[in-house]
């Protein structure tokens, strides 16, 4: 098993830096304006020149993850370094918050309507600044008070700068949780455990112990804000598979830096949970979405907005559904969760990697064939695949060594 651990450690190396990264590194720093271009077709051509600011922290992180963690490489810290200079020149609202659009040039097309800009921006930043030793004054000043602002917005009962979520009186919704848990992690070596615990310890016990049921054996997007499930409508019933297992490498992450036996178990026994609703027995990889009530499952947000079905099988999910398994193996050294990791390895290598172009396929159908071939959309960018990636080789390289 080690040698085989070994392995997968090696090809995923490998696929980081001569399958995926040379598609980006190709294309998507903007010489001309600042930032990044990150919207492409399949074989790389530009369809989409606005700066999503989420996307535009995700690049910022992920330049500055593959500097810290996998090669000291001066050209990926000078991407960083640009990436970083236009957020602060162009996207900064001045308040403490992110605007969400702006076009090529950074003028402002829309404002602070999204606190996923600020939990992406502030993630950038973070990783940037453990890069370069936290020398940047500006840069650190600017990364507190994000880190403020957020921190204030999460206790906020009446904030409703949540968009692709819709603000609702009646229910609070997982992804800000799983997302901010993961913000709050990566500030952590840069603002310190004193300063994050308030809001690593808040979004941990809505994670496990609200949006995680028992009875369903379930982790609802969306519960009341008294705790419970609404099984009346379709927005309390939806159940996210790939966000159960993003979420649960994360509480695992957090867990391992705590040596928290209670929230690793916890997260363990729930990623059978979405392996149970998620996996698709008869083609492989991991479904879009399910209803509680074993009803045809109906979208909702961001699934509505981008004309999703339940069974179609989205990049993000499936690369988020590998770290999970991978991490889940690395950290219990169960081999029910190497099986599963083995499964959703072949599914994806097979179906979602783009061998002539490079980079992964943005959908598919669910018998695997492609449904969308861009490879960066206004919802895609070199984030969740090389992040989890990333976090596979070091899982499989602390086990072979």
């Amino acid at each position: 098993m080690k040698e085989k651990v070994k392995e997968y450690a090696a090809y995923y190396r490998k696929h980081i830096l001569e399958d995926i990264m040379p598609f980006w590194d190709a294309r998507c720093i903007d010489d001309e304006c600042g930032g990044y271009l990150t919207c492409f077709d399949r074989d790389g051509r530009l369809t989409d020149t606005n700066k999503y600011i989420w996307f535009q922290g995700r690049q910022l992180y992920t330049y500055s993850l593959l500097y810290n963690r996998i090669e000291k490489r001066e050209t990926w810290l000078k991407y960083a370094e640009h990436g970083y200079k236009f957020l602060i020149e162009k996207a900064y609202a001045g308040n403490r918050r992110w605007n969400y659009l702006l076009d090529r040039k950074g003028n402002v097309l829309v404002g602070t309507t999204s606190i996923f800009s600020d939990y992406h921006v502030i993630q950038g930043l973070a990783e940037y600044m453990l890069a370069t030793g936290k020398s940047d004054k500006e840069g650190m000043q600017i990364l507190y008070d994000s880190y403020d602002a957020v921190e204030r917005n999460m206790f906020d009962p009446e904030f409703k700068d949540i968009y692709e979520n819709t603000w609702s009186p009646v229910y609070i919704w997982h992804d800000m949780y799983l997302t901010c848990l993961s913000m709050a992690e990566v500030c952590v070596p840069v603002l310190g455990e004193a300063r994050t615990k308030k809001l690593i310890d808040e979004c941990l016990d809505k994670i496990l112990n609200w949006f995680a049921k028992d009875e369903y054996k379930l982790v609802f997007e969306g519960v009341t804000r008294d705790n419970k499930v609404d099984m009346s409508s379709v927005k309390g019933r939806f159940i996210n598979p790939g966000h159960m297992l993003e979420s649960m490498w994360f509480c695992l992450d957090t867990g391992k830096r705590l040596n928290d036996k209670k929230i690793i178990s916890r997260a363990l026994e729930i990623i059978k949970w979405a392996y149970d609703i998620g996996h698709d027995k008869e083609y492989g990889g991991l479904i879009s979405y399910a209803d509680a009530s074993g009803a045809e499952p109906e979208p909702i947000d961001w699934y509505l907005e981008t004309n999703s079905l339940w069974d179609d099988k989205v990049w993000w999910a499936n690369a988020e559904a590998l770290c999970s398994y991978a991490m889940a193996y690395a950290i219990s050294l169960d081999p029910v969760y190497f099986e599963m990791f083995e499964k959703q390895h072949e599914y994806c290598r097979d179906h979602f990697f783009d061998s002539q172009y490079g980079e992964w396929y943005e959908r598919l159908h669910r018998d695997g064939k492609v449904k969308v071939a861009d490879k960066g959309t206004p919802w895609k960018c070199a984030f969740h695949l090389v992040r989890a990636l990333v976090n596979i080789v070091q899982a499989f390289e602390a086990i072979s060594s």
